[in-house]
């Protein structure tokens, strides 16, 4: 967990376990990256960072999404991966519902593809508590 302070805001920043994007084709692979809060919090960036670069061609069929139930759904909509990518570039996601409330999960859901495609990342997630 890192912190960092902006002001009278405290930022905080989850990441996920590393994903293999070629895990096969409609395969999921699930992660909870925080659960049982103990406070309400609101999501401010949700990205995929690659720590192992991607081919050409392939990775933008898998994607990630982020959700408070099992398989990842409310938080962002499925987000598709990026091909071309060097280690350390990022794929933003959109948030749909960035609040999560106190007592809650936050689930990550990788669906992988069916070819042979280089790359990994693991999801970055930053957030502030709720006054």
């Amino acid at each position: 967990m890192t912190y960092i302070l902006r002001g009278d805001q405290k930022f905080e920043t989850f990441r996920s376990k590393t994903f293999n994007i070629d895990n096969g084709a409609g395969t999921t692979d699930d992660d909870v990256i925080f659960s049982d809060l103990p406070f309400d919090v609101e999501i401010d960036e949700v990205r995929a960072v690659y720590v192992e670069a991607t081919d050409t061609a392939g990775a933008a069929s898998a994607n990630f999404k982020l959700g408070t139930t099992a398989g990842g759904d409310g938080v962002v909509a499925a987000t598709a991966l990026a091909a071309a990518k060097a280690v350390g570039s990022v794929t933003s996601a959109v948030l749909v519902s960035p609040k999560v409330l106190a007592g809650s999960a936050l689930f990550a859901r990788h669906t992988g593809v069916a070819t042979t495609e280089v790359g990994q990342y693991y999801l970055q997630v930053v957030y502030h508590i709720l006054p």
